[in-house]
């Protein structure tokens, strides 16, 4: 199935139509973002069976409070927010820190590696090669990799998911991507962009 474009106006349409009861706008919001909700997700908590019990408490409270919903401004800056503070307070509660750090230290970019669709073995060895690079960075420096390229969230949304000025974020960003280029030698975004195409 062909995804909807993640036009702003289309999606606060949706949203409207949602909290007004249509059924099936909340099934295409629920389709749509799921599984960008369990990547971010995944890379937060390693225990599958609480990150998707967060996401569908998510969707549930979604769907029991829309009348009483504000209309964000990015919906998916929107969910992201919600599935974070839901996964640190769900697990808080639990105490099943063996599988979380309140610092995001174990925030994995393991996705990068993830490389059946590429068939041409230099491909997989960039990937590789790639990975041993983000393994040097620490967890703050990949979670804003993540969201800089996987979320569709600007700087200044970003910034508030990660309590950060938009200015700190962007420049924190470009040094990053700086540092990866200096290390790994080749054109970083070009191979992030094959990477992402291949995996949406």
């Amino acid at each position: 199935m062909n995804k909807v474009p993640r036009n702003k106006d289309y999606w606060e349409l949706i949203w409207l139509k949602f909290k007004n009861g249509d059924r099936d706008s909340f099934e295409e919001i629920y389709n749509e973002f799921t599984d960008q909700l369990f990547a971010y997700g995944s890379k937060i908590t390693t225990d599958r069976e609480l990150l998707k019990d967060c996401i569908q408490d998510l969707f549930v409270d979604l769907y029991r409070y829309r009348p009483n919903l504000k209309n964000p401004e990015l919906l998916e800056y929107y969910l992201y927010k919600s599935l974070k503070h839901s996964i640190v307070k769900r697990v808080q509660k639990e105490k099943r820190l063996e599988h979380f750090n309140q610092e995001y230290n174990s925030f994995d970019l393991s996705f990068f590696a993830e490389s059946e669709g590429f068939q041409d073995d230099s491909q997989n060895e960039q990937i590789e090669s790639l990975q041993k690079v983000l393994n040097t960075l620490d967890s703050k420096k990949r979670e804003l990799l993540f969201l800089k390229f996987d979320s569709g969230l600007n700087y200044n949304e970003i910034g508030d998911l990660l309590n950060m000025k938009p200015d700190t974020v962007k420049k924190q960003i470009y040094r990053i991507i700086h540092y990866l280029h200096k290390n790994y030698k080749t054109n970083i975004l070009t191979l992030f962009g094959m990477l992402y195409n291949m995996k949406n």
